[in-house]
């Protein structure tokens, strides 16, 4: 299966896409928790329960993962 994960819809799209630029210009050391990533949605305009709602459905459809509390995108090779 090439691609197995399940479809995402354009605000998620959106919510993953600032994700991964805030981990992008993140410090190598500095790592992305549930909380932190609702925030910094929330500095993108995003009402807070659609962040933490848009973070669950990210987890759940395999577009992030959690690793002892610390969030993760996996490579999507």
């Amino acid at each position: 299966m090439e691609n197995s994960r399940t479809p995402i819809n354009s605000s998620q799209t959106a919510a993953l896409d600032y994700l991964k630029q805030y981990l992008d210009a993140a410090e190598d050391d500095e790592s992305l928790t549930r909380e932190d990533a609702v925030a910094h949605l929330q500095g993108q305009n995003v009402e807070q329960a659609d962040a933490q709602a848009h973070v669950e459905q990210l987890l759940l459809k395999g577009y992030l993962y959690e690793v002892e509390d610390e969030l993760r995108i996996p490579s999507r090779s």
